[in-house]
């Protein structure tokens, strides 16, 4: 089944923004505590969609701290505006990271929930490119995403995609569909 994340129907974003804090709620949990942000980063949260993950994450940012939601859909867009309106050092981006003119270099950390596997598998090694374009030296990439076929990328492929871009992973927690990531420089 596909999804059209662009343009998705309310029904749709509706029933997005009720599944990811169910379903994500063990893992966004191991994410903050391995993330161990001490409130002056600055983070994106690739493919925010409708935001659940950018709130908890904008939370912990004090400081200089800076959150940046980018995504695809105007919709979800909509959507983490909305939640996250009380915080100043949020920015929204809407559009594609390889069209957008991020300079390189510019976050600490990098979160990517759930959106690897649904990029098609042509552009995926390109997109994922401009993204670690955007890290720090220093900087680390967070990735949840499901392992399980048919719906998911499996874990070996996931490893192989950041090892090429000269990446190294560590297991931060796995659970029998899911796994948590963090990649950093070599």
């Amino acid at each position: 089944m596909s999804f059209n994340f662009k343009n998705p129907s309310k029904l749709f974003a509706w029933f997005y923004s009720l599944f990811c804090p169910v379903y994500g709620r063990k893992f966004y949990k191991k994410l903050l505590k391995a993330l161990e942000l001490n409130g002056n980063e600055s983070v994106l949260d690739f493919g925010s969609g409708a935001g659940v993950l950018a709130k908890k994450v904008v939370k912990e940012l004090k400081n200089d701290g800076k959150l940046t939601c980018l995504d695809l859909s105007e919709a979800f867009l909509h959507k983490v505006r909305k939640k996250l309106r009380k915080y100043p050092n949020v920015n929204y981006i809407l559009g594609d990271i390889r069209e957008m003119d991020i300079s390189a270099n510019t976050f600490d950390k990098i979160v990517i929930t759930w959106v690897i596997h649904h990029i098609e598998e042509e552009v995926r090694s390109g997109l994922l490119n401009s993204i670690v374009n955007t890290l720090k030296p220093e900087g680390e990439i967070y990735v949840i995403e499901f392992l399980a076929t048919p719906h998911g990328i499996a874990e070996e492929f996931l490893i192989e995609l950041f090892n090429g871009m000269g990446l190294s992973e560590r297991i931060v927690f796995r659970s029998k569909n899911t796994g948590l990531y963090e990649f950093k420089r070599n």
